[in-house]
């Protein structure tokens, strides 16, 4: 399926399953089939899981205006206009977090059930104030992050075979250069007063060995966030979705009931 953004550019997106809406935003170089196991496990337990990939990733690799932050945010809100949601919950990791958070900031939460936030921190860059966020990001260091995460090995354990199968369909070369206006615009982000005033459940998803962020974060979500809870995924690195599918997904699909299924 594919709509018109009001910039003019078509995007394509999918809907898999019926029931309650999950909108799936997928980190930086992510697309819909990163998250092949919880499409296949939650599509399965009524829910219906809609994927929109973000501009210059996936199916949408090829648009590549409106690289910024805010313009994601804007094109999610247009697929829910398009199709008529009245209530959804998200799921979003790393980058997509940032997406998630600008959504909010944007278009609030009136509508939105609860929020899952996966390995990612409301402030990326570290300041002398501010010791959570990526590891090594600084403002002295920012413009090496492109180069950084295109060689730095993401994952802790090893992603079942068949599963990983599953995540490469389609897959394609990512264009780290072409993108890199997107990731900058990410970086200098500060979603920390979005969390404290979200009012929506929200759910922190860390991997206990992430290379990019510190898990301290679990305790900074629960502390700040007015109905937050956490889970940490033993052993895994930045995609415990797909390190520890099995775990990460009962553990969503508990809160998913909890809070609005």
């Amino acid at each position: 399926m594919n709509f018109k953004t009001s910039d003019g550019v078509t995007l394509e997106f999918s809907s898999v399953g019926e029931g309650i809406p999950i909108i799936f935003i997928a980190g930086y170089s992510g697309h819909e089939y990163s998250w092949s196991a919880q499409t296949d496990f939650l599509s399965q337990s009524g829910f219906r899981c809609l994927h929109l990939d973000k501009r210059g990733h996936g199916k949408n690799a090829d648009v590549i205006s409106g690289l910024r932050i805010s313009r994601q945010a804007k094109d999610i809100k247009e697929m829910v206009d398009l199709l008529g949601l009245e209530s959804y919950h998200i799921i979003s990791h790393s980058m997509g977090c940032g997406v998630a958070f600008e959504y909010i900031s944007l278009f609030g939460d009136r509508d939105v059930k609860s929020v899952t936030f996966i390995d990612s921190s409301p402030k990326p860059i570290n300041t002398p104030d501010w010791h959570l966020g990526m590891y090594g990001l600084t403002w002295q260091t920012i413009t090496e992050a492109n180069t950084t995460l295109a060689s730095l090995s993401l994952i802790k354990k090893k992603i079942d075979t068949d599963l990983l199968r599953k995540m490469m369909r389609g897959n394609q070369v990512f264009k780290f250069e072409q993108t890199e206006p997107l990731l900058l615009d990410l970086l200098t982000k500060d979603y920390r007063d979005v969390l404290k005033q979200t009012t929506r459940p929200i759910l922190f998803i860390s991997g206990e060995l992430s290379p990019l962020f510190p898990t301290q974060l679990t305790t900074y979500y629960v502390e700040t966030a007015q109905h937050a809870q956490s889970f940490l995924a033993k052993g895994a690195g930045h995609l415990p979705y797909a390190e520890s599918p099995d775990e990460t997904n009962h553990v969503l699909l508990s809160f998913l009931q909890e809070n609005g299924c």
